[in-house]
């Protein structure tokens, strides 16, 4: 994606999780950025995607596909292809694993512009009932719950976010999808 962390095609759009974002797993030295930078807002293809400068993107995930990203990652706990400043192993694998499987099967989130004013240009979204020093209950704050997941056991830098627009009734949602890609980057 030569450095790109945005990339459009048609009805879907690939976004890289940075060391910035990710929460745990970090390798560089990113400070856990809540937000998630999608580019540059000279990148009209970010608001072709989302339709809009101020958007909300509603987001659905699967445990299934969650499941799924995990097992692509395993060989990453187990073998640290980088070096990461906190334990990254097959315990925290399983312990995620565990958690991920009592989850129910299906999950939601919200990817909303945030910083609309930003000097820089950049483009960020994020989940606007997650804060970061909270720790969150699938049962009472499902949304802000998802997001922290995605942050706690993504590795940076080769995982993406893969977000595929879905229509119901003239409404606009997405579904999202985690993947790994250490070719990609």
């Amino acid at each position: 994606m030569q450095n790109n962390n945005f990339r459009y095609i048609n009805d879907w759009a690939i976004i890289r999780l940075a060391d910035s974002f990710v929460k745990i797993n970090k390798a560089g030295t990113g400070n856990g950025e809540a937000a998630l930078y999608l580019g540059s807002k000279q990148d009209i293809d970010i608001f072709r995607f989302f339709e809009c400068e101020n958007f909300d993107a509603h987001c659905i995930m699967f445990k299934d596909d969650i499941i799924d990203y995990l097992e692509q990652v395993k060989i990453e706990y187990i073998h640290n292809c980088r070096k990461y400043r906190n334990e990254v192993s097959l315990r925290t694998w399983n312990d995620n694993y565990k958690e991920v499987c009592s989850l129910p099967e299906e999950l939601y989130f919200d990817l909303t512009r945030k910083r609309q004013f930003d000097k820089h240009g950049r483009v960020y979204a994020q989940e606007l009932s997650y804060k970061r020093a909270s720790s969150y209950s699938i049962l009472t704050e499902h949304k802000a719950y998802v997001y922290d997941l995605i942050r706690r056991i993504a590795i940076p830098e080769v995982s993406y976010l893969l977000l595929t627009k879905i229509t119901d009734n003239d409404s606009i949602g997405f579904n999202a999808k985690l993947y790994y890609d250490p070719i990609l980057n």
